[in-house]
């Protein structure tokens, strides 16, 4: 029972949870962690999910999505209280409606008191409904709303006896219903109600059972058995009822078509869409009925009875039949929307496609319909959930076209914007936020596109044009200091990036004191976070001396920000001054400094942070007994802290710095407490790859192989999976020299990681050059050769364009690689490959120069060039 807003972009809407999208940027500092994960397009696209699975009749799916709109505060908290409760409603989950209704915070108005008045009648409260029923002015009402207020006062006139009244607005509010798919909704709605009103007696059923004996095969007949029907129902007398009909529809001549039409849409109303005869009735009225109209009502039931299996591929297969039909169907368009939402709800690339090619159909043949921002709309969907942003984005704008009202064109034209970003296409991303800003829908921060728009500007390359779009809007009250300072931050970091930190330092300045501070004024929780800016630069340029001076005077403009925002600077600050100490040799007062912000600010980021300061001081002068300790310290205070397993990985590394065999083993064992504490944490991979080279030091082959394999296994998706391939295939190569049955274990590994095209390309040298030794191992000097010029050389230093890309790791294993070939030419009395071999480690520049120049001047060889 969703009053959807917007109900004319339903194509956009999911039947299940759209697929978490990352976040669009990098985070900022001072700013909560959950103002950070969300984009204003997240909330947009979700909103959108939860109302159309609410108009599809999946409320269980909507409530979902609705409360976690609601607990996550990324869309105006009214809306998806609304939302959370009509779903609620809809489920039969009536006392949590009333719960949310009644701890809502915000204005009752209309919008509240409909629901209200709903929530009442589903309880059959008919007096606290009236009451709510008049704080209702439909002049107050969004359109989709006014619809189910007509609805509210026809089932409050029926429940009243007024059934005169009852009728008037039942009529109007599918008179009102914003589009076809609403209207079928009303009027199942109605029909609903009516079956459930009125009083019936035993008294009314006998004298309508002899009424529909005496007129039976004329049309009065018809009226009063499904009359008669209708009261054996309210008796409890359902299957008595579906047995009636049942007998009607196979006697009804088919010439009756508007009579069959009637009887099956009673009957399943009254047996339920789920199954059995019920369900048979709505089937047989979608596929052969004579009033579109009620074929759609059919097909709303259906669809809504078919949320889980059997009843989910039973619907799916009727589609199917019906749409390819001959001739065409009536409700053609419909029957192709509905079948492109249930193919958008396996989340499958097959699915995918069936939608795109339903919408796309529908597009062709029928240019005109009212149903286009759907079809768009279900691209658009399609698109974004599978990261396709350019096509999101197009059909996004295509469905903007289509509409004229203002919330609806605001949210798609948030979603346009998002998407151009998300896609890379920053210019375009740039103006869509800029247009984006001119319709800005209810619920979303126009702050939070401001910084969107700037920082797209940034992304572009563009940082000069994004500090005059920040000067402009920086005057609008509506640009919010948590948006704006992370525009100014991301502005800065970008300047840093591009060797302008002098130009960041100086227009923080001039925010502070400068013509921009007297431009516009400065709130004081952005004046805190851009002093804390302003020192931060200082210390990062160099001026270590200006840096101390800078963190000194910050008590200063901490006086008037929020209390909890004074904190979080004042022990960030703490760890800008020990940086700076550190800059100036003053080692001791730093060490002093640091403690002191764990000592102030004990559960504080800034104390967990000053441990990792503090350890890299002590790594720096290569007391490696100090630093792991610290880290350690830090993992076991912290526990939950998200840089508890990175202190455990760095416990780790400075462990096996210390060098020794119990050392290696101590840096094992915080491994594997890491992996056993965090099995989720991102550094696993990682730490898993450093387990396995340390138990190879510790000469632990199969345990090392172990850990290799379980790797290659857990994380087949990931890019960098070719580097545990590679270490999996030195491992196998190490025990080969014993295990012979190893090598070629080894063999196909090495020959893996050298084809993988997604491999890093220093990686896949080393695998060639690894390939290439164990092959003259065994013997194979041919096969060595080849894998050697053939697989490495030509194709990686030969072709520029790899060349090119080669890192450090890369061009030294390109020299091993040349130095040996060489050296296997050498020993065949290949004495002019083998200089050619050691020539071109001169001629491209490869480290190892002097090596191949002694090898040269063995054959009286100087500098080749």
């Amino acid at each position: 029972m969703r009053i959807s807003r917007f109900l004319v972009v339903s194509a956009l809407l999911a039947l299940v949870p759209l697929p978490a999208q990352e976040a669009l940027n990098p985070p900022s500092p001072f700013v909560p962690a959950a103002a950070q994960k969300r984009s204003a397009a997240s909330g947009v696209v979700t909103l959108a999910a939860a109302q159309r699975a609410q108009e599809l009749g999946f409320p269980s799916v909507a409530a979902v999505l609705y409360r976690e709109l609601w607990e996550s505060g990324s869309v105006d908290p009214t809306t998806a209280m609304l939302g959370l409760t009509t779903a609620l409603i809809d489920e039969g989950r009536f006392t949590e409606a009333e719960k949310m209704l009644n701890e809502h915070t915000g204005p009752r108005d209309s919008a509240w008191n409909l629901r209200a008045g709903l929530v009442a009648m589903a309880q059959k409260q008919l007096g606290p409904a009236r009451t709510a029923l008049m704080g209702v002015r439909g002049a107050d009402l969004m359109p989709e709303d006014r619809s189910w207020w007509h609805y509210l006062q026809a089932i409050v006139s029926e429940a009243g006896g007024d059934s005169s009244y009852a009728r008037t607005e039942f009529g109007r509010a599918e008179d009102s219903a914003v589009s076809a798919q609403a209207k079928a909704r009303f009027q199942i709605k109605r029909a609903q109600a009516q079956l459930k009103s009125g009083v019936a007696t035993e008294a009314m059923a006998e004298a309508q059972r002899r009424s529909w004996q005496e007129y039976q095969g004329r049309k009065v007949g018809y009226e009063m058995a499904r009359t008669y029907a209708t009261t054996l129902d309210a008796l409890g007398r359902t299957e008595e009822a579906i047995t009636l009909l049942q007998r009607e529809i196979s006697t009804l001549p088919a010439a009756e078509r508007a009579e069959l039409d009637d009887m099956r849409l009673l009957l399943g109303l009254i047996a339920g869409a789920q199954a059995g005869a019920g369900r048979a009735a709505l089937e047989q009225l979608l596929d052969r009925g004579s009033d579109l109209e009620k074929q759609r009502i059919a097909l709303h039931l259906l669809a809504r009875a078919s949320a889980r299996e059997p009843q989910r591929s039973a619907f799916r297969a009727q589609l199917d039949r019906l749409v390819e039909a001959s001739p065409v169907h009536p409700a053609l368009e419909d029957l192709l929307l509905f079948r492109a939402e249930v193919a958008l709800s396996t989340k499958t690339l097959d699915g995918y496609s069936q939608a795109e090619e339903d919408a796309r159909t529908l597009l062709a043949r029928f240019p005109g319909s009212p149903l286009k921002p759907h079809a768009y709309g279900v691209l658009t969907q399609s698109a974004w959930e599978q990261r396709r942003y350019r096509s999101a984005a197009d059909n996004a704008s295509k469905a903007r076209a289509e509409l004229s009202d203002g919330a609806v064109r605001g949210s798609l034209g948030v979603l346009v914007a998002e998407a151009w970003y998300r896609a890379r296409d920053f210019r375009a991303a740039a103006d869509a936020y800029a247009a984006a800003l001119r319709e800005v829908p209810a619920g979303v921060s126009p702050g939070e596109l401001m910084f969107q728009r700037v920082q797209a500007e940034i992304e572009a390359d563009a940082p000069e044009p994004a500090a005059r779009v920040l000067d402009e809007m920086a005057a609008d009250p509506a640009f919010d200091p948590v948006n704006r300072w992370q525009a100014e931050w991301n502005l800065a970091r970008a300047l840093q990036v591009r060797g302008q930190t002098a130009a960041a330092f100086a227009r923080v300045q001039a925010l502070l004191s400068g013509p921009l501070a007297t431009r516009t004024e400065v709130p004081p929780e952005l004046r805190a976070r851009m002093a804390w800016l302003q020192a931060k630069l200082a210390s990062e340029s160099g001026q270590a001396d200006q840096a101390l001076q800078l963190v000194d005077r910050l008590a200063g403009e901490l006086e008037d920000a929020p209390a909890s925002l004074r904190s979080e600077i004042a022990s960030s600050a703490g760890l800008l001054r020990a940086q700076a100490l550190f800059a100036l040799k003053r080692e001791r007062e730093a060490l002093e400094e640091l403690k002191r912000v764990r000592a102030d600010f004990p559960r504080s980021d800034a104390a967990v942070y000053s441990y990792f300061d503090e350890a890299d001081y002590y790594a720096r002068q290569d007391n490696a007994v100090e630093a792991q300790q610290l880290l350690t310290k830090l993992a076991e205070d912290f526990p939950e802290h998200p840089y508890a397993p990175m202190a455990l990985l760095q416990a780790a590394l400075q462990a096996e710095r210390r060098g020794q065999d119990s050392n290696l083993v101590e840096a094992n064992r915080l491994i594997e407490d890491l992996v056993r504490r965090y099995p989720n944490s991102e550094l696993v991979f990682a730490a898993r790859l450093r387990q396995g080279d340390l138990l190879r030091r510790l000469n632990q082959y199969p345990q090392a192989q172990r850990a290799y394999e379980d790797l290659v296994n857990k994380y087949s998706q990931r890019e960098d999976v070719a580097l545990a391939q590679l270490a999996l295939a030195q491992c196998h190569n190490a025990q080969s020299a014993t295990q012979p049955a190893h090598a070629e274990s080894a063999l196909v590994l090495f020959e893996h990681v050298r084809d993988r095209v997604d491999a890093p390309l220093d990686a896949r040298v080393e695998a060639g050059y690894n390939l290439g030794r164990l092959l003259a191992r065994l013997g194979r000097t041919g096969q060595a050769e080849a894998a050697w010029w053939r697989d490495v050389v030509h194709p990686f230093l030969l072709d520029a364009t790899f060349a090119e890309q080669l890192g450090e790791k890369g061009r030294y294993w390109m020299t091993r690689t040349l130095l040996e070939l060489g050296g296997l030419f050498e020993s065949q009395e290949k004495l002019e490959q083998a200089k050619e071999a050691w020539s071109l480690i001169l001629r491209t520049r490869l480290p190892g120069e002097n090596l191949a120049r002694s090898r040269l001047a063995r054959y009286g060889i100087g500098d080749a060039k």
